[in-house]
């Protein structure tokens, strides 16, 4: 990956993972462009490519055989990669709206998010989007039951190559059928005939005909027959999703939008479009992955071309393409136009062709790593003499879009030179955190760190009053920084506010990096949790699991799937405000949290604070998924070393130092969990009660003693706690 030389101005925004995008993310990373900022909205992270979804259900390839890890695709080519579904787009004010996060402003706009199969019932797994139909496949495969009926519909070459597969991955009694008004549409005589010869030596019926409804045991078709199924998948026709119509985008009858030959929207100049989701005017073609790899080069150019201020080049698509439909038995058939063979060489020839694709996105060239150049202009030398702040323009028009900030102690918040709150006789806590950004998405990291900040204060069972926020972001063109200081900004203050903590000022400033720090004051509850009241006997519970830090540590070096990461820090994005109140419940002594020293500094600090020892068992530890395997890969924080010192303490009993549970003990958390002593015999409500509540991960993972500390493996006195 080339570095680009001056700070980013525009943004290009790629909604959709698909064959093209992909495409266009190794070209921006093999060559990027000087002052745009590229980001991917992906709902899957991973990203299937259609063309071995056969194979994968014939058990030819794995699961990571077929998918294209985004995370480090976007690494190589210095994009953003948001994980959200799209709902919507504000085409005039340059907005594109999503499910579960602010929108993301765009100056540039590409789509290539693929489409689903019509369905004139609401019955059975459609095959597309295939991310949500891998899913379904492996419980029906692991699960099918003797005599099972399976029935697609569809007769296109997805359908029939799906159906082939199936065949040899079910048991030979599953009764499998192809509903199809007709097949291979598109192919000349001779593929057809070779692909009926396969359906039948398969035992898979044909049946002729349209369904016209359903229920959930059976199909009525069109001329009233009746076909029972226990499991139905559509590989039908596809329609466009709806946000694409409603945004006011030209489209075809099925939603599909219109693009002229440059790929580029004909109602509107800065929108591109390709793949399944694009309708080429006057180049019909079918819905097939092959036309979308050929669309890649070409969107990345146009793109480019766009951007760098020049005319588009018209995409020419070849009027036939060659066909390689798998058969299901290490055989393809191999068309084009009126002329097909089959054999098993056609196979081995589509899957060479496949791999040869996969590998350019899943082996990656190696990162440049050189620093930035300065130039003239936007990124020319800037006098830091102002505490480099963010212009007041900016900074207002964020905090103006950002909810109201209200609280029970605030009295003057944002707006003045200094925030007042209301004087409280309790003892004031006080406590101060933060960190450069951990994730692409600055909504996320915003999230992230408010969780994080508030920590210090539920550890001291203390109640948060008011936060202050320290913001730096990169340097941009001045819409592009007030984007990411509001999508930054709103992520923290969600997490502030549904925990009535307002936000009440703060200062921004331009840096390096993306970063954010919170100072949270509070007021102490009596009776204050501090780490020097534990007892012999207290139990050792844990609210969120271990292992983001070894976790992204991964990530960055291409060793963690994204998939792995983005789960993990979906569970790390929960307040430990109901928690602390659940512990106070139960009779919570002591607390601490668990974040940059690891969970054995954190716990080594309650100890020399209440003079104890403690048992920890590693078979109660509660794990986030990946982050043992990542330890073997040989990944780790760069604190893992100094925090692995305090181990030294501790007699290892039954493991050793370098195994990936006692690794964990040390891996540096953010937005961890509380560490909380609580008597034995409350222990095990508790636990029960916290689960309850939505704490999921939550564990007993030891018990404090007198004496020496000592680490093993403990599972029934892990039960002990548990169960009582």
């Amino acid at each position: 990956m080339k570095t680009p030389s001056k700070p980013p101005r525009r943004d290009l925004v790629l909604v959709g993972g698909g064959h093209s995008h992909v495409q266009v993310l190794k070209s921006f990373g093999m060559a990027p462009l000087d002052g745009v900022r590229v980001t991917v909205v992906a709902r899957e992270v991973h990203t299937p490519y259609s063309g071995m979804l056969p194979g994968y259900v014939a058990g030819f390839h794995r699961w990571n055989d077929i998918h294209i890890d985004l995370g480090p695709l976007c690494r190589f080519a210095g994009a953003r990669l948001l994980a959200d579904e799209v709902s919507g787009l504000d085409l005039d004010a340059g907005w594109v709206h999503c499910a579960q996060r602010p929108p993301i402003r765009f100056d540039l706009l590409s789509i290539n998010c693929g489409a689903a199969p019509e369905a004139p019932v609401e019955l059975g797994v459609r095959v597309k989007p295939i991310g949500r139909f891998l899913p379904e496949w492996d419980k029906l495969r692991d699960g099918i039951r003797p005599n099972a009926k399976l029935v697609l519909v569809g007769g296109g070459a997805g359908g029939l190559e799906l159906a082939l597969a199936a065949r040899r991955a079910l048991p030979e009694s599953t009764d499998i059928k192809v509903v199809a008004d007709d097949i291979l549409p598109g192919h000349g005589f001779l593929a057809k005939r070779l692909l009926l010869g396969e359906l039948a030596k398969a035992d898979i019926a044909l049946v002729r005909g349209q369904v016209a409804s359903g229920s959930p045991q059976a199909l009525r078709l069109r001329d009233g027959a009746e076909l029972a199924f226990d499991h139905l998948f559509w590989v039908t026709g596809v329609r466009a999703p709806s946000w694409v119509a409603d945004s006011g985008l030209a489209t075809d009858d099925r939603g599909f939008v219109r693009v002229n030959a440059n790929l580029r929207s004909v109602s509107h100049e800065r929108v591109y479009a390709a793949g399944d989701i694009a309708h080429l005017e006057g180049g019909g073609r079918p819905k097939s992955g092959v036309y979308a790899v050929r669309a890649g080069p070409a969107l990345a150019t146009n793109l480019r071309r766009f951007l760098a201020g020049r005319s588009a080049r018209p995409f020419r698509l070849q009027r036939r393409a060659l066909s390689l439909v798998g058969t299901g038995n290490g055989r393809a058939v191999a068309s084009r136009g009126a002329l097909a063979v089959s054999g098993r060489w056609a196979w081995h020839w589509k899957r060479r062709i496949d791999r040869r694709f996969m590998r350019r996105y899943q082996a990656l060239p190696s990162m440049d790593e050189a620093a930035l150049e300065q130039g003239d202009g936007l990124d020319a030398m800037r006098c830091g003499g102002c505490g480099a702040k963010i212009g007041a323009g900016v900074l207002n028009r964020v905090l103006s879009r950002l909810p109201v900030q209200s609280g029970p102690h605030l009295l003057q918040g944002i707006g003045d030179d200094a925030a007042l709150l209301a004087s409280n006789p309790a003892p004031l806590a006080l406590t101060i955190d933060g960190f450069r950004s951990l994730v692409d998405d600055p909504h996320q990291f915003g999230r992230l760190t408010a969780h994080h900040c508030l920590n210090d204060i539920y550890a001291m069972g203390a109640v948060p009053t008011g936060a202050l926020a320290l913001a730096t972001v990169p340097l941009m063109s001045e819409a592009l920084m007030e984007d990411e200081l509001h999508q930054m900004l709103l992520g923290a203050v969600q997490v502030l506010n549904a925990d009535a903590v307002p936000l009440v000022g703060g200062h921004s400033a331009e840096g390096a990096e993306l970063s954010l720090g919170l100072a949270i004051s509070g007021a102490a509850v009596d009776p204050p949790l501090g780490k020097g009241d534990a007892q012999p006997g207290d139990r050792l519970i844990l609210t969120k699991p271990l292992g983001i830090g070894v976790l992204l540590a991964a990530h960055m070096r291409g060793m963690a799937p994204t998939a792995q990461v983005h789960d993990a820090l979906r569970r790390l994005d929960r307040s430990n405000a109901d928690a602390l109140a659940l512990l106070r419940r139960h009779g919570v002594r002591a607390a601490t949290d668990v974040t940059g020293f690891g969970l054995i500094g954190h716990l080594a600090e309650m100890l020399d604070a209440s003079g104890l020892g403690a048992e920890l068992w590693l078979d109660g530890l509660p794990v986030l998924d990946g982050s043992m395997d990542a330890f073997e890969r040989g990944a780790a924080s760069v604190l893992q070393p100094e925090n692995e010192r305090v181990l030294s303490r501790f007699e290892l009993r039954g493991c050793l130092p370098a195994d990936p549970a006692v690794r964990l003990l040390a891996d540096p958390q953010t937005a961890g969990g509380l560490l909380a002593c609580v008597p034995d015999a409350e222990a095990p409500t508790c636990l029960q009660a916290l689960r309850n509540a939505g704490y999921a991960d939550s564990a007993c993972i030891g018990i404090m003693a007198e004496g020496a500390s000592s680490i093993s493996h403990g599972t029934h006195r892990a039960e002990v706690a548990d169960h009582g």
